[in-house]
């Protein structure tokens, strides 16, 4: 009867150990699975997704450190999708092409490239500017942010090189000032402000159409005769 109660008392006291350890495997994969579903939630929420440029950049105001030259300059942001510019965001100002300078002794300085630059430095450097960007077309082949840039006063400066002479429209891209930066560009040549009062054809930048100013270049003949006769 002892033997038989010994082997009872065996029996059911394996058959809990049996439950407590299937319940404690359970409860070890249930946290598992509670941690492994949190951690995927926490990946794929909003707030842990990558930044775009747009997000980053569009209608934020940032300082400008350094002017590169009529239309490249630096603002005070790393850059995450730059390998060469980590401290600092590398900005083409957008719609716009001003003449080369020459950088680091290398190359040689076009027409007006200098003065385009200085103009740059003067309403540029050092200053607080709003940068607006346009969704789906923030990079540049050199993968440099495209971006408009707007002066303290709340002007944009792509817009006032244009208008002052010291940038082309630059009609190679589409953008949503296209238009509105040709008009400016045919009152500066008009008015002769700016590169447009002695610029040559040899002084254009290779993407020029020469063509296109065929009516200017015999204006600005004309003149120069007049002016020789007087």
């Amino acid at each position: 009867m002892k033997t038989q109660k010994k082997s009872k008392l065996a029996r059911q006291y394996q058959k809990k150990l049996w439950v407590r350890r299937t319940l404690f495997v359970l409860l070890i994969a249930l946290v598992a699975i509670i941690r492994i579903t949190s951690c995927d939630k926490h990946k794929s929420s909003p707030a842990n997704l990558p930044i775009t440029d747009f997000e980053r950049y569009n209608g934020r105001t940032f300082t400008c450190v350094k002017v590169i030259d009529g239309d490249t300059i630096d603002i005070d942001v790393p850059d995450p999708h730059s390998r060469r510019h980590r401290g600092f965001t590398r900005i083409r100002l957008w719609g716009i092409d001003t003449p080369e300078i020459a950088h680091y002794g290398r190359g040689k300085a076009m027409y007006f490239g200098y003065k385009a630059a200085e103009f740059a430095r003067k309403l540029l450097a050092g200053k607080q500017v709003r940068l607006k960007l346009v969704k789906g077309k923030t990079r540049g082949y050199y993968g440099r942010l495209l971006a408009y840039v707007f002066l303290p006063d709340g002007r944009m400066y792509n817009r006032l090189a244009i208008i002052e002479g010291y940038a082309y429209a630059d009609y190679r891209f589409k953008h949503p000032y296209l238009k509105e930066f040709l008009k400016l560009e045919a009152q500066a040549r008009k008015k002769r402000v700016g590169l447009w009062a002695g610029v040559t054809p040899a002084d254009l930048p290779h993407w020029y159409r020469k063509s296109k100013l065929k009516t200017f270049w015999k204006q600005q003949h004309s003149n120069s005769k007049s002016g020789q006769v007087k």
